[in-house]
């Protein structure tokens, strides 16, 4: 069963309350009537509503398709990190293999035709003193080629004057070639996440970002309790979001303040 996020609830009654109150305007304006400028404006925003969750529906299975790939993206950098040396080599050799490019190794790495695979897995970015050392293992007349899970800005900048002898090649680049030949090692593991509690997300929920969001959804309220049959709950909802926004406004933690303090 799909979970419903609180920003998908969000989103779903600002566009709900929106196209409502558009085309009650517009539709009161031609037709000079509340009630039937009050089914119709209805029924408009219903379809609105139906076309934004098939939006949402067809969006999230995008999502859910790239969270299966990031997952096994992390997976598989979890479990290079932590195997040997010789183990990664394999994994390499392996995939190059599969690619029918006829890797061959050598004295720290791997050489593929004129080029001189060098790898370092590590949860630390890789430095300019890696890129030398690598370099430095380089066989003549081969252009190194680095691959590591990131790199520091340090070493986009070192490169730049190696024109083509120094590629680097992030580890999020060479995976889909591991997923395509099937060389994923395993023992990869994903860290725990933590599930956000009803006191996480009203914290989360009291920041100053949040005071026009609150606003809008208050005076929307309050406007639309004029064109409904029970507008008291309209009244009380929109009333109860304003005084929200106020407390945010004189009470909320500045944006830039160190709350983690």
């Amino acid at each position: 069963m799909k979970k419903i996020k609180i920003p998908e609830i969000s989103n779903g009654l600002f566009v709900l309350l929106l196209s409502f109150i558009i085309s009650f305007v517009i539709t009161f304006y031609f037709v000079k009537d509340n009630i039937l400028s009050i089914f119709l404006a209805v029924a408009v925003s219903l379809i609105v509503f139906c076309l934004y969750s098939l939006y949402i529906r067809k969006k999230t299975g995008k999502l859910a398709i790239k969270r299966e790939d990031e997952e096994s993206y992390i997976k598989c950098v979890n479990a290079m990190c932590f195997l040997s040396r010789e183990q990664c080599e394999k994994v390499i050799f392996d995939t190059l293999s599969s690619l029918n490019k006829n890797p061959v190794k050598t004295m720290g790495g791997i050489t593929v035709e004129n080029k001189f695979f060098y790898f370092k897995f590590s949860y630390d970015k890789i430095t300019v003193t890696d890129i030398i050392r690598a370099y430095k293992k380089t066989p003549q007349s081969k252009n190194l080629c680095f691959i590591g899970v990131s790199f520091s800005q340090d070493c986009e900048d070192f490169i730049n004057g190696f024109e083509s002898r120094i590629s680097l090649i992030p580890f999020s680049k060479f995976f889909p070639l591991i997923k395509k030949t099937g060389n994923i090692p395993d023992g990869g593991f994903l860290p725990k996440k933590r599930k956000a509690g009803f006191k996480s997300l009203l914290i989360s929920s009291f920041s100053k970002k949040k005071i026009k969001p609150f606003t809008f959804y208050g005076l929307a309220l309050i406007i639309m309790s004029n064109f409904v049959f029970f507008p008291i709950w309209y009244i009380i909802s929109g009333c109860l979001f304003l005084i929200y926004a106020i407390l945010i406004k004189f009470f909320a933690p500045p944006i830039t303040s160190d709350t983690f303090l």
